[in-house]
């Protein structure tokens, strides 16, 4: 059994949250957030001004060296706090993927990305209607023809896709995604003719800002395109696992201030003279919804050292995390729901902000079906593998006996 006790450095990370949070956040504007779509500016200033910032940061900009773990404990603190999806998991995930960019890429193009604001200035415009996490399905394309090259397609789920300056776009492209299987990155302006962008009214998590993103015959400059060198997959690849633990983090989060609240209801709320916690069916509920945050916490940590270790098991461990956390997460806060009544079921309680943040992490980052696929394929192909050699290891063995 691993451990889920808390390293001295996630213990950190998490008095540097609450300390934040202690100054910034309280449910009005929590809920004043989500109606505007946004956290403001003085506290997203404030956010990479202070320690937490450096969480986020690559190292080559004043960034602190941390492991995956420390950066999940920040994000899980941080919705466990706010009772909400907030923007700043997109950015840790858009940090990891400008140090994956820079590695392979023009340097000086993607360290203008963050040194103009020190924060992220882009939406990463990946994902489409029909294609979801699926990079080869993406329909954007680039086209080139006598008078230039051109982008046309559409995105959709851009988290901050209305506010950020520019949008990196992953499309299919036949001339100059050859090195990648067809696809290409290019950072395209959202005030360059031809880009449209539209708010998409999603049921939950409104301070990720999600968007759709149309590029109507959009003229792409030799500049714009972020050089890969054949290693577009990997990039992707690496991601999607990152985002899957930022996701399952911020999920736990959630789940955490779920509990909280109905905690606190258990405890308050009277029925018939005794406390709504006395009743039995009310204790089963709080007893299964601790059961599965423990379980969540020990995914989600697992997960993440797995892949700060690079171990060969990590692809599994995530599919794993992914399959589980987000559901479990959700079943959490339908419970609080159910436990704080009619009053769960109205703004005036934040467990039902809390369900649809968490149903919505079912979906992002690759949905549970995909992850039935990739865990089933994984534990397949390791049992073949095993019993390779474990009948290698019987030949060796009577071949040394004769």
């Amino acid at each position: 059994m691993i451990s889920i006790e808390l390293t001295a450095e996630q213990k950190d990370a998490i008095a540097a949250v609450d300390a934040f949070c202690d100054r910034y956040f309280t449910e009005d504007a929590i809920k004043q957030w989500c109606k505007s779509r946004g956290v403001p500016s003085t506290v997203y200033n404030a956010f990479y001004e202070s320690a937490l910032g450096k969480y986020c940061l690559p190292e080559y900009l004043g960034g602190r060296e941390c492991s995956l773990a420390e950066k999940s404990a920040v994000i899980a603190r941080l919705c466990h706090r706010a009772g909400a999806m907030l923007p700043f998991v997109n950015d840790m995930l858009s940090m990891t993927l400008l140090d994956s960019m820079r590695e392979v890429s023009r340097r000086e193009v993607v360290e203008e990305l963050l040194t103009k604001s020190g924060h992220v200035m882009f939406s990463e415009a990946f994902s489409e209607a029909r294609a979801g996490s699926d990079a080869s399905a993406v329909q954007t394309i680039v086209s080139v023809e006598p008078d230039g090259v051109f982008l046309d397609g559409e995105k959709s789920f851009v988290s901050g896709g209305q506010f950020s300056p520019e949008a990196l776009v992953l499309a299919r492209d036949p001339v100059h995604g050859l090195e990648d299987g067809g696809l290409s990155l290019w950072l395209v302006p959202i005030d360059e003719p031809g880009v449209s962008t539209y708010p998409l009214e999603t049921v939950g998590q409104a301070m990720t800002a999600p968007a759709t993103l149309k590029f109507d015959h959009v003229e792409l400059r030799p500049e714009q395109r972020i050089q890969t060198q054949g290693k577009l997959d990997a990039m992707l690849k690496r991601q999607y696992e990152l985002g899957r633990i930022l996701i399952c983090a911020a999920s736990m989060g959630l789940a955490l201030a779920a509990m909280d609240d109905a905690l606190d209801h258990a405890n308050d709320h009277m029925v018939k003279g005794q406390t709504l916690g006395t009743l039995p069916q009310i204790r089963e509920k709080l007893a299964d919804m601790e059961v599965r945050n423990r379980a969540m916490c020990q995914l989600v940590y697992v997960a993440a050292d797995s892949v700060d270790k690079g171990l060969q098991r990590c692809h599994l461990d995530c599919a794993l995390m992914k399959r589980a956390v987000p559901r479990m997460a959700t079943e959490v806060a339908s419970e609080a729901l159910q436990i704080l009544g009619g009053r769960g079921y109205t703004n005036q309680s934040r467990v039902g902000r809390i369900w649809q943040d968490c149903r919505g992490n079912q979906i992002a980052q690759g949905t549970d079906e995909v992850m039935v696929h990739l865990i089933a394929k994984s534990l397949m192909a390791n049992r073949a593998s095993e019993r390779r050699v474990a009948e290698e290891r019987i030949q060796q063995a009577r071949t040394e006996q004769e």
